[in-house]
């Protein structure tokens, strides 16, 4: 009841706030995909309604009644592109109505993305977004993440998040989120910087308790960019000391054996890892049979056992487990280098902001931002390797994130530059017009 009652008081607030504007009304989108309130109340009137397509819907129109600037360049059309490949990859599919079927969500994604991208113009609505993504998400997850460390610890959660799916996509969801409530904290004083740091200790520990392999490789990849770009190296490596102390004693052999798995080779290997081996063979035999178009958008599953030359040694149809071998099978080759280049353009705009910042041409604040983003890339480089996780409504809306991040902080290095110049024109302007002498 209590929970009923509070998600009917984050709707009232969230409708008010969404008619103001509309980069409240992408919060409110957002926080109804990450959070999953009619999940989360447990009332079967939330759980009838169509929230998030109610919400997505209301965003469109509200962003067509603002004064936003509809334009499209080389960050924001990339995935546009990628949409279109994928139309006609499913158009073309063995099994066209299944593959449109599933592509009807993707283009949500990507146009919730493509708002995204234009709608942020100031650095008060990047943070406006990237907060409400990281307590809609983060909430529950830090929750379950303490209350499994103090109550039992060292047990498996292995409760699925709505969002993200099961506990192995909840890794490296949680993994990519991790960054940015740490960068909302760096950014942040007082208790909003305390409560950050709390959350981000259980979203960690959620995370870890998955038992999930690819969510440990993503979380030691964070681990080694962070260690790798400070610049107290000493300081960062006692600290991590300090954490692994903290957790090590709380987790059973149990986690540490199928953790020992993940660098087992040959008869060590277990069924998973063998099993993986195969599935990606599958996929690159998917793709060169349709190096072009691939066998359609969410397609592997279903055309798996067709094209499985084990005769069902690893089961009927398969996951790829893998965001890489997912997208050569489902899109082709050319899908699968727009994807990666979708993923170097993201980077490649986060490091220009970063750089900015260290040169004080932008704000501290959009540099801590830009470097969370690059370690979320990394985060789902690492861990999507091993997880299909490449149409996640996160992976895309943080590709927009880049995005916006790149236009703010080129709008606030021009507003500095010319700001500096004025200031440097003032003393010649504020000088007194000379006298007039007669003659």
């Amino acid at each position: 009841m209590i929970r009923t009652i509070l998600v009917t008081i984050g709707f009232i607030l969230g409708w008010g706030f969404a008619f103001r504007s509309a980069i409240y009304a992408a919060c409110f989108y957002l926080w109804i995909a990450y959070f999953r309130p009619e999940a989360w109340a447990w009332s079967g009137v939330f759980a009838s309604l169509p929230l998030s397509l109610m919400a997505g819907i209301f965003l469109i129109f509200r962003t067509l009644l603002s004064p936003v600037r509809f334009r499209i360049d080389r960050r924001n059309g990339l995935p546009i592109l990628f949409l279109v490949l994928s139309l006609l990859s499913s158009l073309l599919a063995p099994d066209a109505e299944y593959s449109l079927r599933y592509l009807q969500d993707f283009a949500k994604t990507v146009i919730v993305s493509y708002l995204l991208s234009v709608l942020i113009t100031t650095e008060a609505d990047y943070r406006k977004v990237i907060m409400v993504i990281a307590l809609s998400l983060g909430f529950e997850a830090a929750k379950q993440g303490w209350g499994q460390l103090v109550l039992n610890p060292g047990a498996q959660n292995s409760n699925s998040v709505p969002f993200l799916g099961d506990n192995n996509l909840v890794a490296v969801g949680i993994a990519m989120l991790l960054p940015t409530v740490g960068a909302l904290a760096a950014t942040s004083t007082g208790l909003w910087r305390r409560g950050f740091q709390f959350l981000s200790i259980g979203i960690l520990y959620r995370a870890i308790s998955t038992y999930s392999r690819g969510g440990l490789l993503a979380i030691s990849a964070l681990g080694a960019l962070y260690w790798w770009r400070s610049p107290h190296k000493l300081r960062t490596m006692l600290a991590f000391t300090v954490a692994v102390a903290v957790v090590l004693p709380v987790l059973p052999q149990a986690y540490w054996d199928r953790m020992s798995t993940i660098v087992a080779t040959g008869e060590e290997r277990d069924e998973s890892q063998t099993g993986r081996l195969h599935f990606w063979e599958v996929a690159i035999t998917m793709a060169n049979d349709r190096p072009l178009v691939g066998v359609g958008h969410r397609g592997y599953e279903g055309n798996y056992n067709r094209y499985d030359f084990s005769n069902g040694l690893y089961g009927m149809s398969r996951a790829v487990h893998s965001s890489w071998f997912a997208v050569l099978a489902e899109v082709g080759y050319p899908g699968l280098l727009l994807f990666v280049t979708i993923i170097a353009t993201s980077w490649l705009s986060c490091r220009s902001v970063r750089l900015a910042a260290r040169r004080g041409e932008v704000s501290e604040a959009l540099g801590r931002y830009a470097v969370a983003l690059e370690s979320a890339l990394v985060a789902f480089i690492v861990g999507g390797s091993f997880l299909s996780f490449q149409y996640n409504e996160m992976v895309w809306h943080f590709f927009a994130l880049s995005a916006a991040l790149e236009r703010v902080a080129a709008a606030e290095a021009t507003a500095n530059r010319v700001g500096a110049e004025q200031l440097q024109l003032a003393p010649e302007a504020a000088k007194p017009a000379p006298e007039f002498e007669w003659a």
